[in-house]
């Protein structure tokens, strides 16, 4: 849901930077850290996803469409930003949008974005809870200790904090390949489900699952593709696909083409193959926990498999350890556009009293992960209300509004005149997306 909602969505290079000069990166290197930064607990969701479409195999098609046109969409938006940030000299989404769209609705952007980072961190929260929850359920521990929110509570108290608290988290980035192997394997995971047929009726594991799957008789390609919960499973995409605030930080830190000594050919590679490489790996684990479970299929996929099978168990595993360890990295973001928005008031605050800051921030974050049960509708509400103008709508509307301020050149030609149409293309999409997308999880 974050790298989501979804996603670990802050990759390592947010803490080195606090300590470490920026180091130049290949395309290679660039891609595989791109990858990371997408690829995270939002691919969680995307089995309720396609369930919000149909119960029905055939929704399996379309779906796997529209994974692939999200993945275009959201690499073009991408390169956006990267094209806004060259033409505007900024490094910030905030700032980019400041001069090349209006100085005065900059807190747009910045609401939007300190918005993303804290449902990241809920849902962090959340999947701790429900994963670990589960994990100790075949102990039967008393309820006090056991529980979702009595996990979700210890493990803010005595782990995050502790951890949110440090003063650098670089030592954390070391920790960055255990994500990015919980992520493989709990995708290889959900596919061995899918093929062993273990949930299936008569499976070895099917009467320990928490509900039984659910399938519907095929309705009709048209019937499927005209679905109201197409809108649910686009906004959970734009969540997965969330890594757009990334984007400067990504451009800075590419190394240029040596024979030019510019990057924006070799940024259009590296968004390409990071959003193509995030959506194959998406569309494993949609279509492998849909066809396992059909409609069954929860907001957190974990949570359909059941509790004693034990390569779920390792599965719950893996992804405590990986969010465990991206969390501060998530919450550092939090801060950040807390004290943006803030200005010298709050960074005086977080500087005379660094521990309230964080105190305040995480009672914050907990609160509504205690409220908060269904991952998939958080996921959803969190891309059609956010990942659908970060995504699609604020790139377009920089970069348009560079060209308008004649900060960059207007497009020229057949290939120019085509990308001014897709940008233009690209804000109704993104707002009418968002509109329903919104009206749609709130039903």
């Amino acid at each position: 849901m974050t790298r989501a909602i979804c996603r670990s969505s802050t990759d390592e290079s947010e803490a080195q930077e606090m300590t470490q000069e920026v180091k130049l990166s290949s395309v290679t290197q660039s891609t595989v850290n791109l990858v990371k930064n997408i690829v995270g607990a939002g691919m969680l969701s995307l089995p309720h996803g396609v369930a919000a479409v149909s119960a029905s195999p055939q929704a399996v098609a379309p779906s796997l469409i529209l994974t692939f046109l999200a993945a275009v969409f959201s690499a073009y938006g991408f390169v956006l930003i990267a094209q806004a940030c060259e033409a505007t000299g900024e490094s910030t989404y905030t700032k980019v949008w400041a001069k090349s769209v209006s100085e005065s609705t900059k807190l747009l952007p910045a609401v939007a974005c300190l918005a993303k980072a804290a449902i990241g961190c809920i849902a962090f929260s959340m999947i701790l809870g429900d994963c670990i929850s589960l994990m100790l359920a075949p102990l039967n521990l008393p309820a006090v200790i056991a529980s979702r929110d009595a996990v979700i509570l210890l493990m803010t108290t005595v782990v995050l904090y502790p951890l949110c608290s440090m003063k650098s988290f670089a030592p954390l980035a070391k920790f960055s390949l255990l994500g990015v192997l919980s992520n493989f394997y709990i995708c290889a995971f959900v596919v061995l489900r899918c093929l062993d047929h273990s949930y299936r009726k008569g499976g070895s594991l099917v009467a320990a699952a928490p509900a039984a799957p659910q399938f519907a008789a095929p309705t009709g390609a048209w019937h499927t593709v005209m679905s109201p919960g197409l809108s649910v499973l686009l906004s959970i995409l734009a969540t997965a696909f969330l890594a757009h605030y990334n984007a400067p930080l990504f451009l800075e830190q590419l190394a240029p083409d040596p024979k030019t000594g510019k990057k924006d050919k070799r940024f259009v590679v590296v968004s390409v193959l990071g959003f193509c490489t995030a959506g194959l790996i998406f569309s494993l684990v949609m279509v492998g926990g849909f066809l396992t479970f059909g409609s069954s299929c929860m907001g957190l996929i974990l949570n359909n498999y059941a509790a004693i099978d034990s390569l779920a168990l390792l599965a719950r595993a893996a992804i405590v350890l990986s969010l465990v360890t991206a969390y501060p990295l998530v919450f550092l973001s939090l801060r950040k556009q807390v004290l943006e928005i803030l200005g010298s008031k709050g960074a005086d605050f977080a500087n005379q009293r660094p521990r309230a800051m964080t105190i305040s921030l995480l009672a914050g974050v907990t609160a509504v992960a205690f409220k908060l049960r269904n991952l998939g509708v958080v996921a959803a509400l969190a891309g059609a209300s956010l990942g659908t103008f970060l995504v699609y709508v604020a790139p377009a509307l920089m970069v348009m509004g560079a060209q308008r301020r004649g900060l960059v050149a207007q497009p020229e030609g057949p290939t120019g005149q085509l990308a001014r149409a897709v940008q233009i293309f690209l804000v109704p999409l993104g707002l009418g997306l968002g509109v329903i997308g919104c009206i749609q999880c709130l039903k």
